[in-house]
């Protein structure tokens, strides 16, 4: 799998994403960029500047705005299609922005944040994405928009990352202390929560139909887990050498309408604190990423090249392109619909 690598930012890469139609690349990274790539050419389009490292972002489906966040408590609005900052949200610089998600009608605003400081709160901030555009017309900078709703997390048990779930009346948020939440949407009740790993949760997926959680944890395990009760399918746990799961996505075609196209695969990545490599070999700090058939939990293959701990995975939606960006701040993009992985499950 020989992949495209994009060269473009100067820091560590933070997220990466695809839009619906897989033509476009976004990557944001700790210094205060967001770049577009075409992710067919692995050209540069453009850059969207924060005063911030930036560590989520998410795009509506009709890909006409960008939402991203950053570590002093920055959320902005794009219009992705030429940069234009729309509309900025201000909160604690105390804050970091934690993770950002669209519902699946694009008029809702999932936003997670946490402070710096053991003390300071945690918590779910929604917003209405049609009173967010409208807010503040002579200005760009919203220092006063109410959410419509806000849960805190329990204990102060900072979040990590969150997602929406059964059409959108849950929320899931994962948490440093290892654990999982689930949310009513409406009332904020704590459905039920889980201890899932004993380190932080650095990641988290669901499958397209809603039927599995995929999470990543500095624990060195990624689990499969069902969406109802949180319930352990599979624990993916690479040990050659022990290292950190830092980002987790599964295949979108573990949901495919097509029985002859099902792939029941999750891609994990991570690799050891880059202070603890004693060596410049790649593979002596686990800077793969790994390919598991998740109906086993079997590794069935292992893609090199980065040469630092890599922080982010991204999948297109046909399941064609998967994209990795680590810590040396490069992105390697791998073209998964060759003969060379269709044939993983066989050997």
């Amino acid at each position: 799998m020989h992949p495209l690598i994009l060269k473009g930012h100067s820091k560590p890469i933070k997220a990466l994403l695809f839009n619906e139609e897989n033509d476009l690349l976004f990557s944001a990274s700790s210094d205060r960029i967001i770049t577009l790539w075409s992710s067919e050419y692995g050209e540069r389009i453009g850059t969207y500047n924060h005063l911030a490292a930036v560590y989520t972002m998410d795009i509506t489906k009709d890909s006409k705005y960008l939402c991203s966040g950053d570590s002093t408590g920055g959320i902005y609005i794009w219009e992705a299609s030429n940069g234009e900052l729309l509309k900025n949200i201000v909160l604690s610089p105390v804050y970091s922005i934690r993770s950002i998600n669209f519902n699946r009608l694009d008029d809702k605003l999932l936003i997670s944040y946490g402070g710096r400081s053991q003390s300071s709160e945690s918590g779910i901030l929604i917003y209405n994405f049609e009173d967010v555009l409208k807010s503040s017309i002579d200005s760009k900078k919203i220092t006063q928009i109410e959410p419509i709703k806000k849960h805190l997390s329990p204990n102060n048990d900072k979040i990590t990352k969150t997602l929406w779930l059964n059409n959108d009346s849950n929320i899931i948020s994962s948490s440093e202390t290892g654990k999982i939440y689930n949310y009513d949407y409406n009332t904020g009740k704590i459905l039920f929560e889980k201890k899932i790993h004993d380190s932080m949760i650095m990641d988290l997926d669901i499958s397209k139909k809603e039927e599995l959680l995929l999470t990543a944890s500095k624990d060195g395990k990624s689990k499969v887990l069902s969406c109802d009760n949180f319930e352990e399918i599979e624990v993916l746990s690479p040990d050659n050498p022990p290292r950190n799961i830092n980002a987790c996505r599964f295949s979108p075609l573990i949901s495919c309408e097509d029985e002859n196209k099902i792939k029941f695969h999750a891609f994990i990545a991570g690799g050891q604190e880059s202070r603890e490599v004693t060596t410049t070999h790649a593979k002596k700090g686990g800077f793969e990423l790994l390919i598991y058939n998740i109906m086993f939990g079997k590794e069935i293959g292992a893609i090199q090249g980065h040469f630092g701990p890599i922080n982010a995975l991204a999948v297109s939606s046909d399941g064609e392109i998967l994209a990795s960006g680590a810590e040396e701040s490069s992105i390697r993009l791998h073209r998964i619909n060759n003969e060379e992985y269709n044939n993983l499950d066989v050997r």
